[in-house]
């Protein structure tokens, strides 16, 4: 039953549009806006309040009338209830751990106080009650400035409606007369829930609205970032013309998916997709983890580069890194799976020229002596074998072992040396500073073994 209730409050309020995930983040902007609405509220009636209790002051004062006008007292005696009220409040807002619980705290106090505020006016002062005029301000005024996302909100109008209604039928009001304020101030209790309702229904729809556009504006920019780098990104933000460039040393990769036509004859089209797309993902990872800018996809072939469109002067070794993994993910591929999954990877150091192309579908690309280079060697490549230029040789230096093959014949060229990368070097200095550590370790273990032995014995 109270799910139900809870549930048609929700539809009503337009609550059932906030999705769950979202629940907070909406209220946190309804305690935000009602946090603003109400410290601009409070300080309008601060100062409307300041000038004409110095009107009504000078008045009096100028006339000779201070002491004989008993209307002064009334006035003073309601300016100094609003003053404290309305500070007490404003200290409200600094009490708390955080702004967001000040927030909460604020709007909820100024909720229940401002309609109880009118309440005390208007018992108060009889001959405004009469009419209900200062209630319904106040109670209306609370249902427009304060949208606070939670249903228990609409008990604070019948809850303010109860004091005015006990204090006008104790009053010497006759019985006409305070029926007919009760009737009002009932009818301005129900206009007060019908305006808090239309009010969160439109924060709800607005949130929702805003909510929209930024989860499309997160898809775009994800899209966005999958396909440009994002310092190419941030220049065509601020309409950069200049997206060309040249690289005077940078890194490139390809990896072509050996045999991948006939192994997809086998599959398939499911299967064929979704293998590509598994060991494509590892790759961008992989390319990620090491710092390594993905180009692009053609088919069954992988192309990144390092060095662009952010220099880096270790551009060698991260690509070198990235080649290693791809060969090491497609052999776990091939074990897993039972598949024959070989990549041919050809690897060149140099100059290229990057930018962007196209105005409508855009992409990042390569051009280039090296980038061609690059393809020649992955295309002129062993199976499971990374052909780098000896340009790569040459920056990786003794990091990384290699294995010379004979000078390959490029039509048009002269024939150039190229090496196949076989993995990382080791460092005998290093494995002997390992085996040092190790030893000083276990003789440290000993030193502690015999001293609680010799504790022991002493026991």
């Amino acid at each position: 039953m109270s799910q139900t209730i809870g549930g048609r409050l929700n539809r009503l309020l337009g609550l059932d549009e906030i999705q769950p995930a979202g629940r907070a983040a909406f209220a946190e902007h309804c305690y935000r806006i009602s946090d603003e609405r109400a410290r601009l509220a409070m300080i309008v009636v601060l100062v409307v309040n300041l000038v004409l209790c110095a009107v009504v002051d000078y008045g009096t004062w100028s006339a000779g009338h201070w002491e004989l006008e008993p209307a002064h007292y009334e006035i003073f005696a309601w300016r100094m209830g609003v003053f404290t009220i309305l500070l007490l409040l404003f200290a409200l807002r600094h009490i708390g751990p955080s702004k967001a619980a000040r927030d909460r705290s604020f709007s909820w106090a100024a909720a229940v106080a401002v309609p109880l505020l009118g309440v005390w006016f208007c018992i108060a002062y009889q001959g405004l009650a009469s009419d209900v005029s200062i209630f319904a301000i106040f109670m209306i005024g609370t249902a427009v400035m304060l949208p606070l996302p939670n249903p228990v909100k609409l008990l604070i109008y019948p809850a303010a409606l109860a004091p005015l209604l006990l204090g006008l039928n104790l009053s010497p009001m006759d019985s006409a007369g305070a029926l007919h304020t009760s009737i009002n101030a009932a009818c301005v209790c129900i206009a007060a829930l019908v305006i808090d309702a239309a009010v969160m229904r439109s924060c709800a729809a607005g949130f929702a609205q805003q909510e929209q556009i930024r989860l499309t504006s997160l898809r775009s920019d994800a899209m966005l970032n999958n396909i440009l780098p994002p310092s190419i990104i941030q220049r065509l933000q601020s309409n950069d013309e200049s997206l060309v460039e040249l690289h005077p040393s940078a890194s490139v990769l390809f990896a072509d998916f050996a045999g991948f036509s006939k192994l997809a004859e086998t599959m398939s089209p499911g299967e064929t997709i979704g293998l590509l797309e598994a060991l494509f993902q590892e790759f961008d990872e992989a390319a990620a983890r090491f710092g390594v800018e993905k180009i692009k996809t053609l088919g069954d072939s992988y192309m990144a580069a390092c060095g662009v469109p952010d220099a880096r002067s270790d551009h060698p070794e991260r690509i070198a890194a990235l080649a290693l993994r791809i060969r090491s993910i497609a052999q776990r591929f091939r074990s897993d799976r039972g598949q024959p999954v070989h990549f041919r990877i050809g690897v060149a150091s140099g100059p290229v020229i990057a930018g962007v192309i196209g105005r409508k579908r855009f992409c990042y690309d390569l051009w280039g002596e090296t980038v061609n280079t690059a393809c020649l060697l992955q295309s002129s490549s062993a199976l499971g074998g990374i052909h780098v230029s000896s340009a790569t040789r040459k920056a990786l230096g003794s990091t990384f072992s290699f294995a010379e093959r004979e000078p390959i014949r490029i039509k048009g060229r002269a024939p150039i040396q190229t090496y196949y990368l076989v993995g990382r070097s080791v460092d005998r200095e290093s494995v002997r500073e390992a085996l040092r550590i190790e030893q000083r370790r276990e003789d440290k273990v000993a030193q502690v073994h015999d001293l609680t032995k010799r504790q022991r014995r002493d026991r």
